[in-house]
């Protein structure tokens, strides 16, 4: 994760929530100049809010309001601007007023000692009260100097003893929550350590949570604790307990036995046979494949195989929804959150994914399949952030790959979108389509032209892999962000360098 600057700041609608400043993919290249960080610093401070908030900042929460002006010194030198111009302390405090010797600066009634400070004492620091520099919090009684926390015998338990929320000695000598060698403080719905800030933030990636999985939508990582395994082939279902060696049956089981926020494993059956199930999810759930394997789910009785209620979310990797019948979608949002990657969604009846009542999508490096009369993706009501995805369809009836009621909410980047049919492939007004690669031509992204099927290894199974003979446009049709996936839907390497040219979908094809 990057230290996070306003100088960069005004900031459009980006990735996930994005929830995640300095993360998003849509970042204005125009700084915010009224900000005291890109002003004059803490002048520009006192100009506007006199000794209320006189000092400036340009980084952590405080910075987003009163255009970075705080009423208390920083003590993080990397977060303190005091004289503006795009810099912090470390590069730039030469605006802030030195004392020149002569013991003018002080309160009037010094004795002119030399030191500046107009106190009349006749020698240096007694204790850490007469620090009163950013920069040097801490008195070094050997030689009565004023130091940094490095200076100091015990430089942690010096941070910490000047305020318990900085308990961390960094390597350039400031006060920080968390280094990525002490991360203590990073719990609960902080428990990653951003060491460009020095300060803990929630998870983003599931990569982020050893041996778990990130819950998404509140920056926790789910408790080991909290890992349960499913596999239809386990042996003795009645005598399971949810661990590798004893799994459960089936997924409804698992979440008969599970706490609030939990993690499934999911082992895929001999046969690629499917786990015939209806899931309506109420809770928060991760579901995931277990590694090496690719399970499939199937939905029954008219029902999708996963369903997000109001009061769910679902953070899915690695699963295929297959083969769902009597017209029933492979996942429906319904007033739920789901985030879905490297997962295949296709040749259910009812079309691939339906978001409604306001639910909320954030999709993946994934395949999506609509039916023979039914969209890949249906946004009825909700929003959707879709990135490096495939969404196609045989559309033997007609209409399009992507639909949608309003897209205002819908911003597609980096994917493939077609269909069989010579509808429209896209039908999804005011949405936001860049860096991708469509049949038609739509604003700067990449027009293939009609489809050929053979462009895909299996196009009518759902195998939306690039198969030889594909546009070679699709090789440079997308752009990598920082924050977008390193991997493709198989593991295989995306660039991972900012700004560079990518192959568009979730398919990479490796030399």
């Amino acid at each position: 994760m990057h230290h996070q600057h306003v100088t960069l700041a005004t900031f459009g609608l980006g990735f996930v929530a994005s929830v995640l400043i300095g993360l998003g993919a849509c970042q204005s290249l125009e700084p915010n100049e009224k900000h005291c960080f890109n002003a004059n610093g803490n002048e520009t401070c006192l100009e506007r809010y006199g000794d209320e908030r006189p000092y400036c900042v340009s980084c952590g929460d405080a910075t987003y309001a009163n255009f970075g002006c705080v009423s208390d010194e920083p003590t993080g030198l990397s977060c303190y601007s005091p004289c503006g111009g795009g810099e912090n302390y470390n590069d730039n405090s030469t605006c802030i007023e030195i004392g020149d010797g002569d013991g003018d600066t002080g309160d009037g009634d010094g004795d002119g000692d030399g030191d500046g400070d107009g106190d009349g004492d006749t020698g240096g620091c007694m204790e850490d009260l007469d620090c009163t520099e950013a920069g040097s919090p801490f008195c070094n009684l050997d030689t009565g100097e004023c130091v940094a926390c490095d200076a100091t015998a015990e430089p942690d338990a010096s941070c910490a003893s000047l305020d318990a929320g900085t308990p961390v000695c960094d390597d350039a000598g400031s006060c920080v929550q968390c280094t990525l060698d002490v991360q203590d403080a990073c719990v609960d719905t902080t428990p990653v350590c951003d060491a460009d800030a020095g300060a803990c933030v929630g998870c983003s990636d599931h990569a982020q949570c050893s041996d778990s999985a990130c819950n998404l939508a509140d920056g926790s990582c789910i408790d080991q604790g909290n890992i349960i395994h499913v596999d239809g082939d386990g042996g003795d279902c009645d005598m399971a307990d949810g661990s590798e060696g004893m799994p459960y049956c089936t997924i409804a089981s698992a979440i008969e036995n599970a706490d609030d926020a939990t993690l499934i494993i999911l082992h895929e059956q001999d046969g690629d046979a499917p786990y015939l199930e209806a899931t309506t999810l109420t809770q928060p759930l991760a579901l995931f494949a277990a590694d090496g394997e690719r399970p499939i789910l199937q939905g029954f009785d008219s029902k999708p195989a996963i369903t997000v209620s109001s009061t769910g979310d679902l953070f899915m990797r690695g699963i295929t929804i297959y083969g769902s019948p009597n017209n029933a979608e492979g996942l429906l949002i319904d007033g739920g959150a789901a985030w879905v990657e490297r997962s295949r969604i296709i040749n259910n009846t009812g079309g691939g994914i339906t978001v409604d009542n306001a639910g909320s999508l954030v999709l993946v490096n994934s395949f999506v399949g609509g039916s023979a009369s039914n969209p890949a993706l249906s946004v009825d009501n909700g929003s959707c952030d879709i990135s490096y995805a495939t969404l196609a369809a045989p559309l033997l009836v007609g209409g399009p790959s992507l639909a949608c009621t309003d897209g205002v909410n819908t911003t597609v980047r980096n994917s493939i979108i077609v269909s069989a049919h010579a509808d429209p492939e896209v039908d999804c007004s005011n949405a936001t389509i860049t860096d991708s690669a469509l049949e038609m031509v739509l604003g700067d992204n990449v027009a293939l032209g009609d489809l050929d099927i053979n462009w895909f290894t299996d196009y009518l199974q759902g195998d939306f892999h690039l198969a030889p003979g594909y546009p070679p446009e699709l090789n440079t049709a997308a752009i990598w962000l920082t924050g977008d996936p390193a991997t493709d839907i198989d593991g295989d390497p995306r660039p991972m360098v900012d700004g560079t040219m990518d192959f568009a979908g979730a398919d990479v094809v490796v030399p």
